[in-house]
């Protein structure tokens, strides 16, 4: 990981590409309720809020290790904004 900036910036565009998708998804298919579509808008920007949070603020006595798999949890839990767009697609 180069920075937290740019762990943060790879948060935010993935959330916001992700976001764009859903809103062309709904956009374009007829049968898709409206309350679960905002479930997943939801879902998504309350993910992506979490995410930032946790990249801003890590665990303050950690040493450099703990620190170091803290921040690869965060890149991992990123992949989980793309499985909140499937389950809009269901």
């Amino acid at each position: 990981m180069a920075s937290i900036r740019l762990l943060k910036k790879d948060i935010n565009k993935l959330a916001f590409d992700l976001l764009q998708e859903c809103f062309s998804y709904r956009h374009y298919t007829d049968g898709l309720s409206e309350d679960r579509f905002d479930e997943v808008i939801r879902k998504l920007v309350l993910l992506r809020n979490d995410l930032i949070v946790r990249a801003n603020h890590p665990e303050t006595d950690a040493v450099s290790s703990t620190l170091k798999t803290h921040y690869k949890q965060v890149q991992l839990d990123l992949l989980k904004l793309a499985e909140v767009v499937e389950d809009l697609k269901k």
